[in-house]
């Protein structure tokens, strides 16, 4: 175990200006960062890739977008029939029926979305106001180490504690409420008017998918991939078939095989680390005692 320095009240003004400056360093940088890549590996398509990256930082929500190779993703995306389906179930249809009777409704007025994405925005704000307020009790209670207050050990612990769970966990849960919020208020529309909902839900046939989550540094990993039949690329008369028997290897209907892998991060900065050796400097640069500083004081008076 490394040796431990005698207390000396120098110290605290080294702590306090090496909190400070980490509570800068931190303040400035990107608070989540969330990435997908994604890549056709097998079909039409292939090799397209897609790549993500959605960034936050203390004033604005950054998001790049690039697909790559993307020349196989087009041809396929002028071949495919978007209108090619199987039935489907009374079960579904009865709840779109029903999705789109709701769609009709006063309820979606300007007043009500103008509502709703003041809402977001308050989500995502409240988020960031917890990290702000962590930082600043964080170096207060450096501050506060300077005196002779009884519990000051105390309360720097708990304001480490709550900055690291202000980004760990409130942060990311006031992003993931936002994204809630906006999602619910278009959830029916999306279901049926985007390609992506369209392909997992009925364009698709004998399909699979797996998905991995895992731990990473900082954040969470989920891999998944995806496979099936594509019936945009089948000729119409044949889609019946291809939807009740699996396309015999070699056929022209096994060409609308694809298969695609994607791999999503969500981290936290790659900065926020950095605080984590705070508690090293406490046991490298110890406080004096209550007595010590008691009697500090006294000396100077």
């Amino acid at each position: 175990m490394l040796p431990r320095p005698s207390p000396h009240r120098a110290f605290g003004f080294i702590r306090l200006a090496v909190t400070a400056f980490l509570a800068v360093h931190v303040f400035i940088s990107a608070w989540l960062v969330a990435t997908a890549e994604g890549i056709y590996t097998e079909g039409r398509p292939s090799p397209t890739e897609a790549h993500s990256l959605i960034a936050i930082d203390k004033d604005q929500t950054i998001i790049d977008i690039e697909i790559k190779r993307a020349t196989a993703f087009f041809f396929y995306a002028l071949e495919r029939d978007g209108d090619a389906a199987v039935p489907v179930s009374e079960t579904n249809s009865s709840n779109q029926t029903n999705a789109g009777d709701a769609g009709d409704e006063p309820n979606g007025s300007d007043e009500a979305k103008d509502q709703g994405e003041q809402e977001e925005r308050e989500w995502l704000s409240l988020g960031r106001q917890s990290i702000k307020l962590g930082l600043v009790f964080l170096v207060l209670s450096e501050l506060l180490m300077l005196s002779s207050f009884r519990w000051r050990h105390h309360v720097r612990t708990l304001a480490f504690l709550g900055t690291l769970i202000a980004f760990s966990v409130i942060f990311p849960a006031c992003y993931m409420l936002e994204l809630s919020d906006g999602g619910d208020e278009e959830e029916d529309s999306t279901a049926t008017n985007t390609p992506g909902a369209n392909i997992e839900t009925v364009s698709f046939v004998h399909t699979n998918s797996s998905s991995d989550f895992s731990l990473i540094w900082l954040g969470v990993q989920l891999e998944a991939d995806f496979s099936g039949y594509d019936l945009g690329l089948v000729e119409p008369e044949n889609r019946t078939s291809v939807a009740e028997n699996v396309p015999a290897n070699g056929s022209k209907d096994a060409k609308s095989f694809i298969a695609f892998e994607s791999t999503f991060d969500i981290q936290l900065g790659k900065n926020l680390d950095s605080l984590l050796i705070l508690p090293l400097m406490w046991y490298l640069l110890p406080a004096p005692s209550i007595v010590q500083t008691k009697q500090f004081y006294e000396e100077e008076e």
